[in-house]
């Protein structure tokens, strides 16, 4: 199959004259150590790329969520693989600026992408990139739950997710439900029945003056765990209110929001992004140079991620986890109209998937 690979591709690239992104032609990656070369067939747009098109250096190649074809391997691969094998997950900025999901042909790291379970649609597939890896390191790993089918000791216990009907929260409801918590999520009355679909107990109107006295009510006085996913300043002093005195950990993504320790000063917050599984600095702001944001590479984080990975067939296959709605486009072409609606806020509820290819 090498022979058939070509020399270059279509990828949809960081365009720093436009501040935004264009469809170049350029060189089709080789892969590495511990690198495979994956012919993309789809790849979905996350809530956020549409922030990074002004972040990175030009001719960047953009996009996280994908789902292909292994069509090259890399050398001294950490886990077994082989051509042709269907595979999922996520290219995370960082290690190389010519791999992105949006584009015809990505590398990517053999322990941390995972093969794709019978039953589960390729284009479905796509969506259990960033957001996947997100929740089981925010879920398993920060909160140190136990992977299913370990159940929590209180049945009673809540679990709290803001912004439930992102893609990170319509995975973490079906997450916290196999660990036995009652869930209690936060969304718009337009999200109410997606988010009961995916298994919510309970949704309440994050614009209601009274959000957190009806959290402490429906409770019984707070919950242990939350995530917030939109993490500014009102969902931060939200969801850690509404964790009242019982609050042992809320994790929150970075945001120029501060710590809400002035709501409730008892429980631990941690802030989680998930490239921090490469292992390696990174620079998420490399055209600003005098005014860097690092975010540090872990070692433990990596550890972590790769098992997860591994693990994460067995969980989608043997309990039922769904994937997010998805809303099928074209190809290369339509991921600027795309990325445009997302920052509009025209998207919500469903996930962009574009195809890529057959």
């Amino acid at each position: 199959m090498g022979s058939r690979i070509p020399q270059t591709q279509k990828a949809v690239v960081t365009d720093e004259k436009a501040n935004w992104v264009s469809l170049r032609e350029v060189p089709v990656p080789i892969p590495g150590e511990n690198e495979v070369l994956i012919k993309v067939e789809y790849a979905a747009q996350n809530a956020g790329d549409w922030r990074l098109t002004n972040m990175y250096l030009d001719g960047t190649v953009q996009g996280g969520d994908f789902a292909g074809t292994i069509i090259k391997l890399g050398t001294d691969l950490k886990v077994r693989l082989k051509i042709d094998d269907k595979v999922a997950g996520a290219s995370l900025y960082g290690i190389r600026s010519d791999s992105g999901s949006f584009s015809e042909y990505l590398v990517a790291q053999s322990d941390l992408i995972f093969k794709i379970p019978s039953g589960l649609k390729i284009e479905d597939a796509a969506t259990f990139g960033v957001a996947w890896g997100t929740v089981g390191q925010v879920f398993y790993h920060h909160q140190e739950h136990q992977y299913p089918p370990h159940k929590i000791a209180d049945v009673s216990a809540w679990y709290i997710v803001y912004g439930a009907s992102t893609s990170v929260g319509l995975f973490l409801i079906q997450i916290a439900k196999l660990a036995g918590y009652k869930v209690l999520t936060f969304a718009s009355p337009h999200s109410f029945d997606l988010v009961k679909s995916y298994g919510a107990d309970h949704v309440i109107n994050y614009r209601d003056e009274d959000a957190i006295q009806q959290a402490l009510d429906l409770t019984g006085g707070g919950a242990d765990f939350a995530l917030d996913t939109i993490s500014d300043k009102d969902s931060l002093r939200i969801t850690s209110g509404s964790l009242g005195q019982k609050g042992k950990q809320m994790n929150r993504f970075p945001s120029p929001a501060q710590e809400p320790k002035d709501i409730n000063p008892t429980i631990k917050v941690v802030t989680t992004i998930l490239n921090s599984i490469l292992g390696v600095d990174i620079n998420f702001t490399p055209r600003t140079p005098d005014t860097p944001w690092i975010v540090s590479g872990s070692p433990a984080e990596r550890e972590f991620a790769a098992a997860f990975y591994q693990k994460t067939p067995e969980i989608i296959a043997n309990y039922g986890v769904k994937a997010n709605p998805v809303d099928i486009r074209g190809g290369l072409e339509a991921i600027s109209t795309g990325l445009q609606q997302q920052k509009d806020g025209k998207v919500s509820g469903r996930k962009l998937v574009y195809k890529i290819s057959n």
